[in-house]
């Protein structure tokens, strides 16, 4: 078995590989920001954003950022807990440049379209809803909320019916511009694919984001 590698680019994103042997590869742009980082108003907003951050991007259409993993036969996915949010993707070794361009891509310069804003929200309602059906998860929110009453960590990812209509693209913008910084991201890989030209690719495509706060 592999030992993990690691590098730190010089704006703090952290890179950590373990190369295994093998076709299939995964890859994983965790940020260290989740419904933890709310403020009061901003209630679900974490996991909001990790729904419409796959709408848009300055040069792409949702439907290209999509296809753009499951044309080359790759799976393209993302969760947020109370601490992170995490775009991940399976895809062949042979693809880590492609999975890494749009990683930059979706993270960097998604815009976040209203329409898709408006759309989105009716999905997110909807998933909560589906929840409140499941008293067995839920039993674990409200035991939370009990143990950190007034705190952010406290309350539900997802939020709740009032505070997702509330949501606007200008408070999604504004919590991106204040929480989506390389200092707070990781690179979590495991493919077959030499560590050096893991951290070439990276570099080329995350070095140029200025580290933040």
């Amino acid at each position: 078995m592999s030992m993990y590698q690691t590098h730190i680019l010089k704006n703090g994103l952290k890179v950590i590989h373990q190369q295994v042997d093998g076709k299939a590869a995964w890859c994983g742009l965790i940020i260290g920001v989740g419904s933890r980082d709310e403020r009061p108003e901003e209630e679900g907003i974490a996991h909001f954003i990790e729904h419409v951050i796959f709408k848009g991007t300055e040069k792409r259409k949702a439907f290209h950022i999509l296809s753009r993993i499951e044309d080359v036969g790759g799976e393209l996915n993302a969760y947020t807990t109370k601490e992170d949010t995490c775009i991940y993707a399976s895809f062949l070794a042979r693809d880590y440049e492609r999975a890494l361009e749009l990683f930059a891509d979706i993270v960097f310069h998604s815009v976040f379209p209203e329409k898709e804003i408006e759309k989105e929200k009716e999905v997110v309602i909807d998933e909560i809803n589906s929840y409140k059906d499941s008293p067995g998860e839920l039993i674990f929110d409200d035991f939370e909320e009990l143990i950190y009453t007034g705190y952010p960590i406290g309350r539900n990812i997802l939020g709740d019916e009032a505070s997702v209509e509330r949501i606007s693209r200008g408070m999604v913008l504004d919590f991106v511009r204040r929480n989506y910084f390389p200092n707070r991201m990781v690179i979590s890989s495991v493919g077959d694919i030499a560590f050096d030209k893991l951290v070439r690719l990276v570099e080329k495509y995350f070095a140029g984001y200025e580290s933040g706060p």
